[in-house]
């Protein structure tokens, strides 16, 4: 799906929820306060906060990618996914993009999460 505004965006991430059944409902609590992190983020941005924010947003979108992958293990509780989501977010772009976490980091924003 390609998205053009951030409600698109954010409604994409809800539908992946909404999907996983109310048993998931916990993880409605986390991935709304993504969203209020990503609004303040984005309504405060300025050319002068951009280098400072960018890799936070960066770090929220990661979060929500690996929440929105790790939903569909039912061997995970939602606390464990929680917890994988808030540990792994860092790497999750690197490893997406075929890198060994080892390997020191390209200096690229995407890979300086926040």
């Amino acid at each position: 799906m390609q998205f053009i505004t951030k409600k698109e965006y954010m409604e994409q991430f809800q539908k992946t929820l909404e999907k996983a059944g109310t048993e998931r409902k916990v993880l409605a609590y986390y991935l709304d306060a993504q969203f209020q992190k990503i609004n303040q983020l984005t309504e405060a941005i300025t050319h002068e906060t951009f280098w400072r924010v960018f890799p936070e947003i960066l770090g929220i979108d990661a979060k929500l990618s690996l929440l929105t992958e790790l939903i569909s293990c039912e061997d995970f509780s939602n606390e464990e996914i929680i917890r994988i989501t808030e540990t792994d977010y860092r790497t999750y772009l690197k490893e997406l993009c075929g890198y060994n976490i080892s390997e020191g980091n390209n200096p690229s924003m995407v890979f300086k999460l926040v």
